[in-house]
């Protein structure tokens, strides 16, 4: 059976979704910025944003000095997951197939489902007006018979659009396209794609396989792949994420020595990450709790702006939440975590300074513990 894949992108979901209950935003230049500190980064800009000039990962201060009307807004995990729930349960009228792929992005997958909704290029436009009507949002919508076309097609047409590539037309369509619209490529292999002249997507099927294979080793031939337009990956049903993780240390000795304490905090936050992370979710609430050897217990949470995913950010708020809640100097007897309020991160919020070289980290640290086992990773102080 022939597949039918549709990719459904909003742009700039975060002000979109600012933008359907502020309709004056939608006038203005608008940022979305990471929360607090002296060194805020964009993490998201609208159109009217661009054209001033501003782009993801630009430094807030920067900005505002190009952009003086800029209206700054602060991320709202929750409610960018509330409107990519409601999404997603909408698309999921057409098809059970339906993966969020980021924010404001869907894969559905529309096979087989001709007899219920017709044509999938008339379902495609259906749900695009629906989108609209009902959310306020404008969407680009790609149709091919997998998930690297289809997403390749709703980009040309973006912000707002409906396009098709016809099964058997993926290379053609693929070909005049300049490089930056493969996904999956990262700011390296762009800038080492470039520095070969390969400009269009074309030059890479033309350039020699030998010299391809020289240039970028085992990844040559998963670019080639790409620039062909193959692609065998399904739509993966939308999973609801658990409730929570939590991790516990038990102190049999009992202890009120810091540095022990930090130690099995550490590998609590450790153990609790990699879980999260083989999820593919991310923390919205971070929840300590620690008994005292006199039998006295004590809690404290804290709600965090922008989920985190990363042992590194995590272990700073518990350490945080930590040396706030432990206040007597009675031994421990034991110490608890919880992470909470868990949800498909958004991915815009990871892609720029500090939180890349953490996620780049974690992966490294991942498949260690994948290997060679959990405790392979130990905690040396800080």
């Amino acid at each position: 059976m022939e597949r039918h894949i549709l990719h459904m992108n909003i742009a700039s979901f975060f002000i979109a979704v600012a933008g359907a209950s502020q309709p004056r935003l939608l006038s203005c230049p608008v940022a979305v910025a990471t929360p607090g500190g002296a060194r805020r980064m964009l993490i998201d800009v609208s159109r009217r944003a661009a054209q001033a000039g501003l782009y993801k990962g630009m430094l807030l201060d920067a900005a505002r000095r190009r952009c003086p009307d800029l209206v700054v807004l602060d991320p709202c995990p929750d409610l960018y997951e509330r409107a990519s729930t409601a999404i997603a349960h909408e698309a999921g009228r057409l098809s059970p197939k339906v993966e969020t792929a980021g924010a404001g992005h869907f894969f559905i997958d529309l096979t087989g489902t001709t007899r219920l909704w017709g044509a999938s290029l008339d379902a495609a436009d259906r749900l695009r007006r629906t989108i609209k009507d009902k959310f306020r949002f404008d969407s680009a919508v790609g149709l091919a018979r997998n998930k690297l076309v289809s997403r390749v097609a709703a980009r040309v047409v973006k912000p707002t659009g409906l396009c098709e590539v016809m099964a058997g037309g993926e290379a053609d369509f693929m070909a005049p396209l300049p490089i930056g619209y493969l996904p999956g490529l990262t700011p390296d292999l762009y800038a080492r794609l470039s520095q070969l002249n390969l400009r269009r997507i074309r030059d890479i099927l033309s350039f020699p396989s030998d010299a391809l294979s020289a240039a970028f080793g085992q990844k040559a031939s998963e670019i080639r792949r790409l620039a062909q337009g193959v692609d065998d990956d399904p739509v993966r049903d939308r999973v609801a994420p658990d409730p929570s993780i939590q991790e516990e240390s038990i102190f049999e000795g009992q202890t009120n020595d810091d540095k022990t304490i930090e130690n099995a905090l550490f590998r609590l936050v450790s153990r609790a990450g990699f879980r999260l992370r083989a999820m593919r979710l991310a923390a919205g609430r971070v929840e300590l709790s620690i008994r005292y050897a006199d039998a006295v217990v004590r809690q404290r949470s804290i709600r965090l702006q922008v989920p985190l995913a990363g042992d590194l950010g995590l272990y700073e708020r518990f350490l945080h939440l930590f040396r706030t809640t432990y206040t007597r100097r009675v031994r421990l007897a034991r110490i608890s975590i919880r992470l909470g309020q868990l949800s498909h991160p958004c991915r815009q919020l990871d892609l720029f300074g500090d939180a890349e070289r953490e996620r780049k980290l974690m992966k490294a640290l991942d498949s260690i513990k994948v290997r060679f086992g959990q405790d392979s990773i130990t905690f040396c102080g800080r």
